[in-house]
């Protein structure tokens, strides 16, 4: 074994020495990574363009574009980012716990499920909103897609608790009992999003296509918040120090970091619920804005920028021989020269994934800022000076979409034995994805009354805010043309 390579394993043994045991086949659950990167650059991105680009020619006005809106949502969260995030985490978390996935025969249900669900959405949804001759029918589909979501969504949901219980004791698997507070986290969050999902489409099917408030911000939240974050947070603790050359997260934080950020998504969920859709800019000084969104929104903000100090922190030193492995060996000097060697080497054959991963932690910790503010905010009785849909976007295309663009090139090839496309593909999504999420999230604070003094560049921030929707769908785009290969691969022995 060369240097590299025992390097390469100790980081891994770092990381949790008891990842060796069952492990699902990676052709299963390549079907589900496929989907998501098809609804992503057929679905939620390319309506993302389309509204984009009609918001600022200003033809946002008619009830179908409040529609294709809600659906461009769903399809983001619960198509492109959860069905990526839930088969990356069915290949994985097994054999972090030692034990088979629970029912793996489920799998292909929840991809048929989910992607039949979505795909109904996001057709019945903007057309229940036009005049048509058989509206019934669309009232129809509206319903079917929030029943086979929830199914797929609870099943997911079952499959994550089930890990839970089964398998060795929880004491002996120290690296999954770290994050388990955070799968657990997730797995909540999806059977509650799953059931509200259902009454959503349920409403909205009597009111012309349009799902009530707060249900679908609240809907948006859990789906944001409770799973995407859930699981960024855990996978940035587990996995990312193995795949970038890290040393390993500081273990005993973790459960105190899920337990703030639990209570702060607790508490910012019933706050949306008893405030019964009010306006945060106008309505601030009611009791559950205050105290209850208020303190939420500073603990998960406080949670995520604490992570992201930490791992920034981590991310300085990737390159430097980590002082454990140094101390094994007979040789550090040489064995630094051959891991220094071996970092390069991961560059060139992946591209910049480390930067974009990077990229990503940055646009987490700029979000969790702004979401500190408005919890501060929102404390003090004073009106939001932006939109939550800041932090929201900054979180879902700044946080999560990078965070998939930069470790999925280095992932997935591990997982299925074949190669990315080209590296050069992943510095296209460095540079496209950073565009796209600066276009999308500044133009939106600037146009809010901290942007006062931009009054007068309205018809710059409009041009600026409309190419936000190509460049993250040409984002989505590299990033699908660069896994395929991969995710087509039988060379794997996984």
């Amino acid at each position: 074994m060369s240097a590299a390579e025992a390097t390469s394993s100790a980081g891994a043994a770092s990381a949790g020495r008891e990842r060796e045991r069952p492990q699902e086949p990676f052709k299963l659950v390549s079907p589900v990574l496929r989907a998501s990167l098809l609804i992503g650059s057929g679905g939620g991105f390319l309506l993302a363009a389309i509204l984009t680009v009609t918001q600022a020619l200003h033809l946002a006005v008619a009830a179908w574009w409040s529609a294709l809106v809600q659906a461009h949502g769903h399809l983001q969260l619960y198509g492109w980012a959860a069905l990526f995030v839930i088969g990356v985490s069915f290949h994985f978390l097994p054999r972090l716990r030692g034990t088979a996935l629970p029912l793996p025969r489920l799998v292909p249900w929840i991809l048929g499920l989910q992607t039949g669900g979505l795909l109904l959405r996001a057709l019945a949804q903007p057309l229940l909103t036009l005049t048509g001759p058989v509206p019934l029918l669309w009232r129809l589909a509206l319903v079917v897609s929030g029943g086979s979501e929830g199914l797929a969504l609870l099943l997911a949901a079952a499959e994550y608790l089930l890990l839970l219980r089964r398998g060795p004791a929880l004491s002996t698997r120290k690296a999954f009992l770290g994050i388990a507070p955070f799968i657990s986290l997730a797995a909540l969050a999806l059977t509650v999003a799953a059931i509200l999902n259902l009454v959503n489409m349920l409403q909205a099917a009597t009111q012309g296509g349009l799902a009530p408030q707060p249900g679908d911000d609240l809907n948006v939240s859990l789906g944001l918040f409770g799973f995407l974050i859930s699981f960024a947070l855990a996978v940035s603790a587990q996995s990312l120090p193995m795949y970038a050359g890290l040393e390993a997260f500081p273990r005993p934080i973790l459960w105190p970091l899920a337990g703030g950020y639990g209570l702060g998504l607790l508490l910012f969920c019933l706050g949306l619920s008893l405030a019964n859709g009010a306006d945060v800019a106008s309505a601030a000084t009611t009791w559950p804005l205050r105290f209850l969104e208020g303190p939420g929104l500073l603990l998960m903000g406080g949670v995520i920028a604490g992570f992201v100090t930490i791992f920034i922190s981590m991310m300085r030193r990737r390159g430097r021989l980590p002082a454990h492995v140094a101390a094994l060996s007979p040789s550090p000097e040489a064995l630094a020269r051959s891991y220094r060697r071996h970092t390069a080497q991961q560059s060139q054959a992946y591209g910049p994934f480390v930067a974009l991963i990077a990229s990503a932690y940055l646009w987490a910790f700029f979000s969790a800022l702004l979401l500190i503010s408005a919890g501060l905010i929102l404390l003090w009785g004073s009106p939001l000076p932006f939109s939550l849909d800041v932090p929201r976007h900054g979180l879902a295309m700044g946080f999560i979409t990078l965070l998939i663009c930069g470790i999925a090139p280095r992932m997935i090839p591990g997982f299925s034995g074949g190669k990315i496309t080209s590296p050069r593909l992943v510095a296209a999504t460095l540079w496209l994805g950073n565009l796209a999420t600066i276009l999308r999230v500044f133009p939106l604070l600037l146009a809010s009354p901290l942007g006062s003094l931009w009054s007068g560049s309205s018809l710059l921030l409009n041009l600026l805010f409309a190419l936000s929707g190509p460049s993250g769908l040409a984002t989505v785009l590299c990033l699908a043309c660069n896994l395929w290969p991969a995710l087509r691969s039988r060379g794997g022995n996984n």
